[in-house]
């Protein structure tokens, strides 16, 4: 039998420098579901702000335009049940809740909540408003908040009842009784504390009497949120341990950050343009950057550089950047933050390019120096003018690359380094490729290979390059964090998450990479995956391996050339069944890797590499 191929990982690094740890980076906009499966409220619109249908959903046909609220109307408990008053109660019951939304006077935005309560037949009933599909745990804490006012002394005080609502009866798993309503607006508060675990309970908010009240900013948040993040999703981004998170996007065409800074009760929902849907607004630039520090990712905030001004511009690094004590720092200190954010990484402008953008590039950049040198620009698309003549305005260009990973699509980047390096005006431009993914469309069914072992591989060739032309790409955001129509490498709904082939992808290059990257020598034709890193902290060495073949392949392994010639080593393995295998709400772990000791003997041993298959090879530099 022929000896199998030799991959040999040589001690040569490929170039000077460390690999960036900001190439493991994520991405997070307003789009669809993103946000909302990330943030920890229960309520939707909570401000009655409506809902929108996006301009993109997935699975196609999804309609999301349904009444997130409506009237109810319910007996009170009795002695007798359905015997009393002759068994009247069994009946069906007459509407005496009218529910319509006010524009006048809203505590927050355009609107609010109006309920008028009317007499009807006499029996005593608890009569509002409701909304279903809350998911809720036994034992959980929730503290609920909301703004109301009434007509007068008609309303004394409202309800609020979390369980079933069955319209003739009530299964209550905890309530609230809230005095002190008004003709003013008043924040009411409570918590609330379920009995029973049910993903389909109802939040009721009402009287049982007669009158008129109105709400506005309903929320109900469970108690164990980070800063209002969902903690399960906070521990599944740690543990990811992405290097930067992107905040940006196409909506920020028409966004102004400075919307999302006032406190959250007060902020008004807004529709979110291009992707069609109204976005409640309690996550604002504030939030993303407490998301950041959860996760400890460094932030890379994407700037507004089509609708807002330059003014603005420093306004906004002001409130992130600036001392307590100055105008917009005072802002964020405000909201519980005295002390500066820090942000490093801005982008000015997100796919834009063309001579006006060019010029409003150049402005924003010689104002943004002038106030903050310490700051690093990114611009975006790289034109040849922004590379040959403006590029010393900024210290990045900003590529996307939205196609799976091929040898052209390397050698595209390739080029566009060789570009930099001979034509440049700023001999130190480097490259974020600040959105990546194999698709920026497909918004039919093919959205679905995004959840797939093909997405993983894919992703895997991509982090090789970035490991390759890691002296001159420096950051890397993957597009996106969750949901996201099937793009998100965490996919959430209200009861919990699960992660896709892509995530334990990512985090195995996150976590098991070293900063050096060297070479690897393997013989004519050899197609599989292949980088190879040194950790300079312990000597470490790391060895990626992509299958992305139906068959098996067997090869040598070299790493007493790198230096590694300790005995036993860490295997990691994610394999499939097939390109499509995918994890879901049904078989979350379908897709999971394997992790075991490897036995090394003088530091060559032979592996067979799995079909469909990602493996990383770890091993310390001695015993």
């Amino acid at each position: 039998m022929d000896a199998p191929d030799t991959i040999v990982v040589t001690a040569q690094p490929l170039y000077e420098g460390s690999i960036s740890p900001l190439i493991y980076g994520d991405f997070v906009e307003f789009l669809n579901d993103m946000i909302p499966g990330m943030w920890a409220e229960k309520v939707e619109d909570r401000s009655f702000e409506g809902v929108t249908q996006p301009a993109y959903v997935y699975p196609p046909g999804t309609t999301w335009e349904y009444p997130r609220w409506r009237a109810f109307t319910c007996l009170m408990p009795g002695p007798a049940g359905p015997a009393a008053a002759g068994g009247v109660s069994l009946q069906e019951m007459p509407d005496r809740a009218l529910f319509e939304l006010d524009r006048t006077r809203p505590f927050a935005g355009s609107q609010s909540a109006r309920v008028t309560v009317s007499p009807g037949d006499g029996r005593p009933c608890f009569c509002g408003i409701e909304q279903g599909g809350i998911a809720v745990a036994a034992g959980e804490k929730l503290s609920f908040e909301m703004y109301a006012r009434c007509d007068g002394a008609r309303v004394g005080h409202l309800r609020v009842r979390i369980g079933r609502n069955y319209g003739t009866f009530y299964r209550v798993y905890d309530e609230l009784l809230l005095s002190g309503v008004s003709q003013d607006w008043q924040r009411l508060t409570g918590e609330l504390t379920p009995r029973v675990t049910d993903a389909d309970s109802v939040l009721s908010i009402g009287i049982e009497g007669v009158g008129t009240f109105w709400i506005d900013k309903a929320s109900l948040m469970p108690e164990d949120s980070l800063r209002g993040w969902r903690s399960d999703v906070v521990r599944a981004i740690r543990d990811l341990r992405p290097g930067v998170i992107r905040f940006g996007g196409s909506s920020l065409i028409t966004y102004g950050w400075e919307t999302g800074i006032a406190p959250r009760s007060q902020r008004a929902a807004f529709l979110n343009q291009p992707w069609g849907n109204t976005e409640s607004h309690d996550v604002g630039l504030f939030e993303f950057l407490e998301l950041c520090e959860l996760a400890g990712a460094e932030p890379l905030v994407c700037t507004n550089s089509n609708s807002s001004t330059t003014a603005s511009i420093l306004n906004e690094i002001e409130f992130c950047n600036g001392p307590a004590d100055s105008p917009f720092g005072r802002l964020r200190a405000e909201l519980g933050h005295p002390e500066p954010f820090g942000v490093t990484y801005w982008q000015i402008g997100n796919e834009q390019a063309g001579a006006e953008y060019e010029r409003r590039l150049v402005a924003d950049a010689r104002a943004i120096r002038s106030r903050h040198p310490d700051v690093r620009l990114l611009a975006s698309y790289p034109s040849e003018t922004i590379i040959a003549e403006l590029s010393d305005a900024v210290d990045f260009v900003c590529p996307h690359f939205y196609v799976p990973y091929s040898e052209e699509g390397e050698k595209g980047i390739r080029d566009l380094i060789d570009r930099i390096r001979t034509s440049a005006k700023n001999p130190g431009l480097r490259i974020a490729v600040t959105e990546w993914n194999i698709t920026a469309g497909a918004w039919g069914w093919g959205r679905s290979w995004l959840l797939t072992q093909y997405c993983a591989l894919n992703a895997a060739r991509m982090f090789q390059m970035y490991q390759r032309l890691g002296d001159m790409i420096r950051i890397a955001n993957r597009s996106n964090m969750t949901n996201s129509c099937n793009s998100g490498i965490i996919q959430t709904n209200s009861t919990g998450l699960y992660v896709t082939p892509t995530y334990h992808a990512q985090r195995a290059f996150a976590t098991f990479s070293g900063d050096v990257p060297l070479r690897v020598d393997v013989g004519a034709g050899e197609h599989l995956g292949l980088s190879a890193t040194r950790r300079s902290s312990d000597g470490e060495i790391a060895l990626f391996v992509v299958n992305a073949d139906p068959e098996e392949r067997k090869r040598a392994v070299d790493l007493g050339s790198a230096g590694a010639h300790a005995r036993e080593g860490r295997l990691w393995t994610l394999a499939a069944d097939s390109l499509e295998a995918a994890n879901s709400w049904v078989e979350p772990e379908r897709v999971a890797p394997v992790e075991s000791l490897s036995v090394v003997r003088g530091g060559a041993f032979e592996h067979t590499f799995p079909p469909f298959s990602v493996t990383v090879l770890r091993l310390p530099a001695s015993d």
